[in-house]
């Protein structure tokens, strides 16, 4: 598990994958009262605002049910669409290295992270935050042969 400082800043920016924590016992979760990392076995005290670094396998629920949402599939259909979509991000990895912005992926759950952000929220970290993977420009309305760009009058 990963609990680097890198990994925790990431978690902690990562505002999207934050909203989805659900506690269970057993969750990794830096705490910022104390600066040190914790394992949760009950929340206990509501009043800190723990950063919830999520494991491999809670990144990969968390695909799996954004798969069965978007693609309003089965669970069991969701999870082979996340085994074959994360198979080719490894292999996108293992062909292009294990640079990510301006440093390297050190571990699993950075690399799941980074892929999950990206796909789920267009966002790729740069070594410092979460930025805008991918510009993408809204589409210009086509004018057609009446001159009311496809808006019926």
């Amino acid at each position: 598990m990963d609990t680097s400082e890198k990994y925790i800043r990431m978690c902690s920016l990562a505002k999207e994958i934050q909203k989805k924590w659900v506690f269970q016992s057993g969750d990794f979760v830096y705490n910022p009262a104390f600066e040190k990392v914790e394992v949760l076995l009950h929340l206990g005290n509501n009043s800190i605002n723990y950063i919830w670094l999520p494991r491999q396998d809670q990144l990969q629920e968390i695909c799996t049910a954004f798969f069965m949402q978007k693609l309003r599939i089965s669970k069991s259909e969701a999870f082979l669409r996340f085994l074959e979509w994360y198979s080719g991000r490894l292999r996108y990895t293992f062909e292009h290295g294990l640079k990510n912005g301006n440093g390297f992926i050190d571990s699993g759950e950075e690399l799941l992270l980074n892929r999950a952000m990206i796909m789920m929220h267009w966002k790729k970290w740069d070594g410092e935050n979460w930025i805008k993977a991918l510009e993408v420009p809204a589409p210009k309305p086509q004018q057609s042969s009446h001159g009311n760009y496809g808006i019926k009058v």
